[in-house]
């Protein structure tokens, strides 16, 4: 069933220059090889995108000090030109972002940087009383930004602190200088933001939103960043559990924001195919609130669509990227018309040449045909969700668990005349699993660097292979030889 809601009054803000639809694509998990954003970034136009929100993370050629933080596959310095020109040529604006305070760990795992750790046992945080923090951060910024000369905005992330106060020293400046843990984070982001604003004067600073959405009016005052910073309020959910005085507060702060919904990565950690009627959902609500909030701002610069690739550093991938664009342009098609309804539905299958129409929810009875940029990988993933649904039945099925469980099998103690049947299920699902991995690895490899595929198919297909060949291995032994052929009496 097509959701079918209409927000009135946002035709004129989505036709204005002023209003982004920024794609925020999430490059720490699978970066895409730049030739698959040739493809992809007219699409990201025609669909109604303005602007890119690119987090390079470790996918950044960082180099000197910084050295350590680039990734084996990490984009070269012709790369970065290279994406920033193919955005150029799509009118696509690059707004690069660098995290500088939470979600650290791509920095903070390495042996050089872990002296820079607010919990010395976890690579989460920074800490910002740590003599070589800001200077480690700054190194980061100037790096990015000297490759990103024509940017006119800058995200410095600082979302998700988790660890603020907990070191010894900035216990001791807590106290001295009676600061509590949020006046401890805005210190520290009102020294990224003024160093920003004061080498690079011309660009906007932006920052995501959730370390102060439950800070009080009074103390959001006396931050100082109402002026010097932009925030991205983000929320992924349909149901919005946001302050119900959020809008008041920042608006008697912060002249402009912006908003963040997502269009993948925000529904399951481990989630390979995208729930596109959640997205879609998600979008209309912040229509919704678009519309209702909208007069307490000076403006509210722009919606950002993320794509989240992982959870944090070190979670495995979610929902790639090539599998999530029918999500995206369904999203973008909203943002552009403020509604999604049959009509909108069938536009977007047909850009995308979908036959039947697309899915909304993965299904693994639907097999429809489709053709866009990464439509193999789409397709494959379906196949694989239809794969995986059949293992789980199959390793949890009672028959299973009552006649080929891991203990008769080590005891040799099985029924032969069960012992046939689930067998032949264990090569039939094997055999899928080896043919989907051989298609599978083809595609990705046509989009993705090697490390990237390489972990998609360990942590998807390996492990399913490894525990189905020791089942077949283990139950083939205690098969008996097949009855020899019956002869008609003649």
């Amino acid at each position: 069933m097509v959701s079918s809601r209409t927000n009135k009054g946002l035709s004129a803000m989505n036709e204005s220059s002023d209003f982004h639809h920024t794609v925020h694509l999430d490059l720490k998990g699978a970066p895409p090889r730049v030739s698959y954003f040739a493809e992809i970034f007219p699409l990201f136009r025609q669909w109604g995108a303005t602007s890119l929100l690119l987090e390079y993370e470790d996918m950044f050629p960082y180099q000197n000090d910084l050295k350590e933080l680039a990734a084996e596959h990490a984009y070269s310095k012709d790369d970065i030109q290279r994406i920033q020109q193919l955005a150029e040529q799509n009118n696509l604006e690059v707004i690069p972002l660098v995290q500088t305070f939470g979600h650290f760990e791509f920095v903070l795992k390495h042996e050089k940087f872990q002296k820079l750790r607010e919990v010395a046992a976890y690579p989460t945080s920074l800490c910002p009383t740590h003599p070589d923090a800001l200077d480690t951060v700054k190194l980061m910024i100037d790096q990015i930004l000297t490759l990103h000369p024509r940017s006119h905005r800058f995200h410095i992330g600082a979302d998700e602190v988790y660890h603020i106060g907990f070191c010894e020293r900035c216990k001791k400046t807590m106290a001295s200088e009676n600061l509590t843990n949020q006046q401890m984070f805005f210190v520290h982001i009102e020294k990224v933001v003024k160093y920003v604003k004061c080498k690079y004067n011309h660009l906007t600073v932006l920052m995501w939103d959730d370390m102060m959405r439950f800070c009080e009016l009074a103390l959001l005052k006396e931050s100082k960043l109402g002026d010097i910073v932009e925030p991205m309020v983000w929320h992924y959910v349909t149901q919005f559990v946001l302050p119900n005085d959020i809008w008041d507060r920042y608006s008697k702060v912060f002249p402009n924001i912006w908003l963040a919904s997502s269009f993948k990565g925000a529904t399951s950690s481990s989630a390979y195919l995208t729930n596109i009627m959640y997205h879609v959902d998600n979008h209309l609500a912040w229509l919704s609130v678009i519309n209702q909030e909208k007069h307490k701002f000076k403006k509210i610069c722009g919606i950002t669509v993320t794509g989240w690739q992982r959870f944090d550093h070190f979670a495995v991938l979610c929902e790639l990227l090539p599998q999530a664009l029918p999500s995206l342009a369904a999203c973008l098609h909203v943002l552009k018309s403020g509604t999604f309804n049959s009509d909108i539905h069938l536009t977007v299958s047909k850009e995308l040449e979908f036959e039947p129409t697309l899915p909304l929810i993965p299904d693994r009875t639907i097999f429809p045909k489709c053709k866009f940029p990464g439509s193999d990988i789409y397709l494959q993933m379906l196949d694989f969700l239809r794969f995986e649904l059949d293992y789980n039945e199959y390793i949890h099925s009672d028959r299973r668990q009552t006649w080929m469980n891991d203990y008769n099998l080590q005891r040799g103690f099985l029924n032969p005349a069960h012992l046939q049947q689930l067998l032949d299920e264990a090569l039939r699902l094997y055999n899928c699993f080896q043919q989907l991995k051989f298609s599978i690895q083809k595609s990705l490899m046509l989009v993705f660097y090697e490390d990237t595929v390489q972990e998609w198919l360990c942590v998807n297909i390996d492990q399913k292979l490894v525990k189905l060949k020791e089942l077949l291995d283990k139950g083939c032994p205690h098969l008996p030889a097949p009855p020899p052929p019956m002869i008609a009496a003649k």
